[in-house]
């Protein structure tokens, strides 16, 4: 899908074992780094009550070695149906 940059925006998901976790920009990579930097913020506060866990939880640049990142692009007053734009 060609996207207007000015009416546009992404979404990127992360989906582990016991959250999800999205960042939203105006591309993919604003997006994504938008969602890296919830990742950090997540295990940050984790490691400061568990600091034991350090090993087991993977960095934001390591994170996509172990989960997969996914983007969603859409376009501002469109109507959507599973990724699919329908108006």
């Amino acid at each position: 899908m060609q996207l207007n940059s000015n009416l546009s925006f992404v979404v990127a998901e992360l989906n582990t074992h016991h959250f999800m976790f999205r960042g939203a920009g105006h591309d993919r990579e604003s997006a994504r780094q938008a969602l890296l930097n919830a990742w950090r913020t997540h295990r940050d506060e984790l490691l400061r009550q568990y600091p034991d866990r350090q090993a087991s939880v993977p960095d934001e640049q390591h994170l996509e070695l172990h989960f997969r990142i996914y983007y969603l692009e859409f376009e501002l007053n469109a109507g959507y149906r599973d990724g699919l734009r329908l108006v």
